[in-house]
């Protein structure tokens, strides 16, 4: 009488040869087309963006600057601090406003 192995959790004992690998189809990638726009004007994003801002409002926001030179050295100044305390760049922007807002407007 010949012995049978039962014991498969030795992976070293477990035959491979004869099965062939299984194939996975691969997913076709969606065909996207692009269409170039080379005048901004056309782009609606822009267009929707520009209708929200009044065309004022950059003159408004950087009017104190403009007026200022020194507000926009020291500003810059803190902003140097902010992050040489460990702000991130985003935060110390934020600060730079106040900074701004509180001592120059």
């Amino acid at each position: 009488m010949r012995e049978v192995n039962n014991n498969t959790s030795n992976p070293s004992s477990v035959n491979f040869q004869n099965i062939p690998p299984k194939m996975e189809p691969k997913p076709e990638a969606p065909v996207v087309e692009t269409s170039e726009v080379t005048d901004l004007g056309k782009m609606p994003a822009e267009v929707i963006g520009r209708s929200q801002v009044p065309k004022n409002a950059a003159e408004k926001d950087l009017g104190v600057l403009f007026k200022n030179p020194e507000v926009v050295k020291k500003s810059l100044e803190f902003f140097e601090l902010c992050e040489a305390y460990g702000k991130t760049p985003a935060e110390a922007a934020e600060l730079m406003g106040a900074f701004v807002e509180e001592f120059y407007v």
